[in-house]
């Protein structure tokens, strides 16, 4: 059985189309994130998955049963789904506890001490925290008690919708970590819906790429990295290097960063000779003080602790022109502006015919 699965979806807003035919299955007990930007139709998807709207065409199956579809509308309420907000949206007049216990039925609201304590425990908070109002608590906290509200009616499915773009820093990373583990625990399949590719890439079981209203790329993290269907996919993921090519036909690319090892197309289907657009990484990117590659002079060095971004000036005569691009360097590489150095490309690199 599959935990959410949408299909042929679409919806428009007067005369606005938002979604095209969005099809995407979450399978039980995993953590799907929708990675978009901001009005690709991320928050419209999970809103009808929710039941807060209808679609226009297409179904939404939850845990096998169907909610939306031709002929029929399941609302909210039965759909056994809880849902996260950026907010959180905790009643500031009522105690953690009773914020906890809001959405149950009152027979269950009387075994409350109990329950409270394991569902905050379940969210790493302490179970004294119960007693406190939501203003005494630090972002974070309050988060982890909108979760754990949540979780009380033990839905099969939870909703994340940017539930911690309001965070800062070092609450977003101990937030992540304890809403992930309170899923896992719950054995929840979770939809979160974020722009951001670090959590999209660091908290999922699969990324699913939206734009413009349609699913562009739905796999696993590590595979849409290295493997990305198209550049605005390699680009919206992790930053890219992307510089105009031209493929043999036989595995090997010739751009502006020399001749490099191409990865076969998607499914191993070789890429034709011919004009490519080449797809680097920045930490695939080397600099040394000898050996192979071509030249480069280092225009500017961003150093940001453990690493340093460092751009580079290739000179690259002829045809292809000359290039910047940016390198991904260990923070204490020996590069300072000015300096001329050979660049070198570590592993095979993504291409795209044109």
């Amino acid at each position: 059985m599959t935990g959410v699965v949408v299909d042929g979806v679409t919806k428009a807003f007067g005369a606005t189309p938002v979604l095209h035919g969005v099809s995407l299955t979450a399978p039980v007990g995993t953590l799907t994130a929708v990675l978009g930007r901001s009005g690709c139709g991320k928050t419209t998807l999970l809103r009808i998955v929710a039941g807060f709207d209808r679609p226009d065409t297409g179904t939404v199956v939850v845990q096998g049963r169907p909610v939306a579809g031709p002929g029929r509308v399941l609302p909210p309420e039965r759909r056994g789904i809880g849902y996260l907000t950026q907010e959180g949206s905790l009643f500031p007049h009522l105690t953690v506890a009773a914020n906890v216990l809001f959405g149950l039925p009152w027979r269950e609201r009387r075994r409350g001490d109990a329950r409270v304590a394991a569902l905050l425990e379940t969210v790493d908070l302490e179970p004294s925290l119960a007693r406190r109002h939501p203003h005494e608590l630090s972002g974070g906290q309050q988060q982890r008690v909108a979760l754990a509200r949540a979780l009380a009616p033990e839905p099969a499915v939870v909703l994340l919708d940017e539930p911690f773009s309001s965070l800062d820093a070092g609450l977003r990373a101990d937030t992540q970590r304890a809403v992930v583990k309170a899923l896992a625990a719950a054995g929840a399949t979770a939809l979160l819906v974020t722009h951001d590719r670090a959590e999209a890439l660091g908290l999922a079981d699969q990324v699913a790429v939206m734009r413009d209203g349609v699913i562009a790329q739905v796999d696993a993290p590590g595979t849409i990295y290295r493997d990305p269907v198209d550049p605005h996919v390699g680009t919206l993921v992790g930053d890219a290097v992307l510089l105009d090519g031209r493929h043999d036909g036989a595995g090997a690319v010739s751009c502006a960063l020399g001749v490099l090892a191409a990865r076969p197309g998607r499914a191993g289907i070789p890429v034709a000779a011919g004009p490519v657009r080449v797809l680097v990484r920045p930490e695939q990117i080397g600099v040394g003080t000898a050996g192979g590659g071509v030249r480069a002079r280092v225009r500017s060095r961003d150093f940001r602790g453990p690493d340093a971004t460092v751009e580079l000036d290739l000179e690259a005569p002829g045809a292809l022109g000359a290039e910047v691009v940016t390198a991904r360097l260990p923070g204490d590489a020996a590069v300072a502006p000015g300096d001329d150095v050979p660049v070198t490309v570590r592993g095979a690199v993504t291409v795209y015919a044109v």
